[in-house]
């Protein structure tokens, strides 16, 4: 099934410092795509990634987004990276832990969370297997959600 163009990037570069890391990037993501992306430690995966987020700004190149095959300024679009380790001291739950990664979702850092961001959480931590430790410290050492 093809369906509709959600991400189209062309001949997208990004920098460090003026040290190039991606070069001339051609992808086009459409709705009903799988993608999996394979490369070795520093190969740009990360950066590729923060690039579509709006985290990182292209060096050159450009990144169109579409809804419903028209262009739009932007997609609901969260990212929550991969740590091996966290400050155990810091205390944020499994629900805020998993809300972080909404926050590119909102339109402002100001007011709460919508019903539908924590309806989305709802059914994350379901999928998960953590019915019940929504409100658990992500740090605690019991062995339940952090060994």
């Amino acid at each position: 099934m093809t369906g509709n163009p959600l991400i189209a990037i062309r001949n997208l570069s990004v920098a460090y410092d003026r040290r190039v890391v991606l070069q001339d990037v051609n992808l086009t993501v459409n709705d009903y795509d799988f993608l999996g992306m394979i490369g070795p430690n520093g190969g740009g995966k990360t950066t590729l990634i923060k690039t579509i987020l709006g985290l990182l700004k292209p060096a050159g190149g450009n990144i169109r987004f579409y809804r419903n095959g028209m262009p739009a300024s932007s997609l609901n679009m969260g990212y929550l990276p991969q740590y091996n380790n966290i400050d155990r001291k810091f205390p944020i739950s499994v629900q805020e832990l998993i809300l972080s990664g909404l926050i590119g979702s909102k339109k402002s850092l100001i007011g709460g969370f919508s019903r539908l961001h924590r309806e989305k959480v709802r059914c994350i931590v379901s999928r998960m297997g953590l019915e019940g430790l929504e409100d658990r410290i992500v740090g605690q050492r019991n062995g339940q959600i952090l060994s």
